[in-house]
């Protein structure tokens, strides 16, 4: 049995390559969003020109996963410590490899720094429009 294909155009050679393309495209950019931590990196990198040290990223993400800022950072002394450096090990061999796999960033092995390329800014721009259409916030801790 044939599928009934309302639009004629479906019907040219290339056409479902370029949907599943697509298709492949958006699964592939819902992937990468669906993780907190993914969408902290590309927000924090994209606010700041040029790389930013692995270290520094962490600090980052470890605060906002706590709520805290880099102020309240030294009331909380080792407790801290920890959690960072779980964090660390977390963007460094899951994270930002994933997020360059997909060009979102670059990541510099040797100065151990990532920085934001023109998809991951793309990405980051498409996340914050759907968040606005639907009037919610754009990503929720954990």
């Amino acid at each position: 049995m044939l599928p009934v294909i309302s639009d004629p155009e479906s019907l040219t050679p290339g056409s479902a390559t370029r949907s599943t393309g697509s298709a492949e495209k958006t699964e592939r950019a819902f992937d990468l969003l669906a993780d907190w931590r993914r969408r902290a990196v590309l927000e924090y990198l994209d606010d700041h020109d040029g790389p930013v040290s692995l270290s520094d990223l962490a600090d980052h993400v470890t605060l906002e996963e706590q709520g805290q800022t880099r102020g309240t950072v030294a009331g909380c002394g080792d407790a801290l410590l920890g959690t960072r450096r779980r964090v660390r090990i977390s963007l460094r061999h899951h994270h930002v490899p994933k997020l360059a796999a997909a060009d979102a960033v670059e990541f510099d092995l040797e100065a151990n720094a990532v920085s934001v390329r023109e998809t991951g800014a793309d990405l980051l721009a498409r996340l914050e429009a759907t968040a606005e259409e639907r009037g919610g916030c754009k990503h929720h801790v954990q």
